[in-house]
């Protein structure tokens, strides 16, 4: 696969090969298909793969792992991607409109747990994290 590793200070982009090794995921199928748009988040740590039939993922590039699992899409190729400058993930393809992702940590814990209506109690910890000290989790 030719990528292009973004230079923060100059904007410019150089062509590397490379292939996203150690994982048991192909980003050229499990994204949904070919590749068919990337995408490197500011600080250059993340990349977002889109998939020609509309899968949608996010890559770790330090440990060249898949982040969490495919972002939901409306399944239509997405053609162009682009991170903003607060962190989100920018989406859009020929019948796709613009999707914004908020990939901001904290915002999403905070929407999780207002969802959830509170974190894990003590009890249920024990059930399914044991072994493992409680701590709060929202």
């Amino acid at each position: 696969m030719t990528i292009q590793d973004p230079d923060p200070r100059t904007g410019t982009a150089r062509a590397r090969l490379g292939v996203l090794d150690g994982t048991t995921s192909d980003p050229t199928t499990d994204a949904g298909g070919a590749v068919a748009a990337l995408a490197f988040s500011h600080d250059g740590r993340t990349l977002a793969v889109a998939g020609s039939a509309g899968g949608l993922q996010l890559w770790d590039l330090a440990s060249q792992r898949l982040l969490g699992t495919t972002l939901p899409t409306p399944g239509d190729e997405i053609r162009a991607l682009a991170f903003g400058a607060d962190g989100s993930l920018h989406a859009s393809g020929t019948h796709v409109p613009v999707l914004r992702y908020d990939l901001n940590p904290h915002r999403l814990i905070t929407e999780v747990c207002e969802r959830a209506g509170s974190g894990l109690s003590e009890s249920a910890w024990k059930t399914y994290l044991p072994g493992l000290p409680y701590r709060r989790t929202c």
